[in-house]
C-alpha cells in the first residue's frame, strides 16, 4: 500500500517548489546499494551516541530488511525500537523514520536480497533481517553543486500504523 502525501515543511514554511513523486522515492529505496541505519546505542545500559552504519537490504512491499551484521546491534533492534535509515545521496534525499519489527527471514525477501547482491544469503549462516516498518519519510531533489541552487522538488509522505 502506497503512503498518505502530506505538506513537507521546511525551515518553518511549507514547501513551495514542485511536489516529489511517490515512486521517485520507491525506485531509490529499491535501487539503493547501501542503507545507512541509525540506531540508539546499543551498549549496554544505552549509554554512548547513536550508532550510525552502512548496511545492505531490500525494500520490498513497503518495508525495509536489512542484514545488519552485528549481533549486538541486531539484539538491540530485536524488540521495537525507533530508527532512521537514510540513502547515501547528497543533493537527493531520502530519509525513512520507522521502528525496528524485530526478526525477518521472509523466503522473498531473502530471494530478491541474493538477486540484488548476487550473493547466497543463508539466514541460518548470517541471521534473520532485521524488519523496518516506515512511519515516515521526507525526500527531496536539490540542483547544483551541493545543492546551492534550491531544492526542485520535495515530498512527505506517512505510513498507516503496522496490523497489529
Amino acid at each position: 500500500m502506497d503512503p498518505t502525501a502530506e505538506p513537507l515543511t521546511m525551515y518553518g514554511q511549507p514547501s513551495e517548489v514542485a511536489p516529489l513523486d511517490w515512486s521517485w522515492v520507491d525506485e531509490q529505496l529499491t535501487a539503493a546499494s547501501v542503507y545507512w541505519i541509525t540506531t540508539p546505542s546499543s551498549r549496554p545500559g544505552g549509554g554512548g551516541h547513536p550508532h550510525p552504519r552502512p548496511v545492505w537490504g531490500v525494500w520490498m512491499d513497503a518495508r525495509l530488511y536489512l542484514s545488519i551484521g552485528s549481533p549486538r546491534i541486531n539484539a538491540a533492534l530485536a524488540n521495537p525500537t525507533p530508527v532512521t535509515v537514510h540513502l547515501g545521496g547528497d543533493i537527493d534525499v531520502v530519509i525513512l523514520e520507522g521502528t525496528s519489527a524485530g526478526p525477518s527471514d521472509t523466503p522473498d525477501a531473502v530471494e530478491r536480497y541474493n538477486t540484488k547482491y548476487d550473493w547466497n544469503y543463508l539466514v541460518e549462516d548470517y541471521g534473520p533481517f532485521t524488519l523496518v516498518t516506515p512511519s515516515k519519510v521526507i525526500a527531496w531533489r536539490s540542483a547544483g553543486w551541493a545543492g546551492r541552487d534550491g531544492f526542485q522538488s520535495t515530498g512527505r509522505w506517512r505510513f498507516p500504523p503496522p496490523e497489529a
